[in-house]
């Protein structure tokens, strides 16, 4: 007795595995058997979220805080002429809005009784109610910018601020 022929046995299972392929893509093609699920509709679109008086969304995302292992993440989120309010991945804003997803830039959100997902993204510091951009400062020059930002006054040919007034 000779050994038992590995080269033969190799040959075998690769033209039959292709044999099987083969089958299962006419199959397929034909409609014998379903491999991919079937087209689902598209999504019903989520109504917006209320809009405040002016035009302002009622609802705003101030900020994010990133999340880890030990601790969910958290979005700083405020209602038009409210405080902001701090809330954790997965918990409830209020009765009706639940933070379902925090991510870096921002946050999905399901109402009540609705599947699909409501997104907000963060907003500019010029919506957030309260703030307001800095105004200039009477008598100084507005700070430096660009590559001589970091020089000294003098060295760069710009006027030195005026010393502090005494008190």
């Amino acid at each position: 007795m000779t050994g038992f022929d590995y080269d033969r046995l190799q040959r075998i299972v690769v033209i039959v595995g292709i044999a099987v392929v083969a089958a299962l893509w006419i199959a397929e093609d034909a409609g014998l058997i379903l491999v991919a699920s079937p087209a689902l509709p598209a999504p019903a679109e989520a109504a917006p979220l209320p809009y405040a008086p002016g035009g302002r969304p009622a609802l705003v995302l101030q900020g994010i805080i990133a999340g880890n292992d030990a601790a969910p993440a958290v979005a700083l989120l405020a209602e038009s002429g409210k405080r902001p309010v701090l809330v954790p991945e997965g918990s409830s804003f209020n009765d009706d809005i639940r933070v379902e997803r925090v991510l870096a830039d921002r946050v999905l959100l399901r109402r009540r009784g609705d599947s699909a997902p409501v997104v907000l993204t963060l907003a500019p510091l010029a919506a957030v109610d309260g703030l307001v951009p800095a105004a200039p400062v009477d008598g100084l020059p507005p700070p430096p910018s660009g590559p001589d930002a970091g020089v000294p006054a003098e060295a760069a040919g710009r006027p030195p601020l005026p010393a502090p007034a005494e008190r």
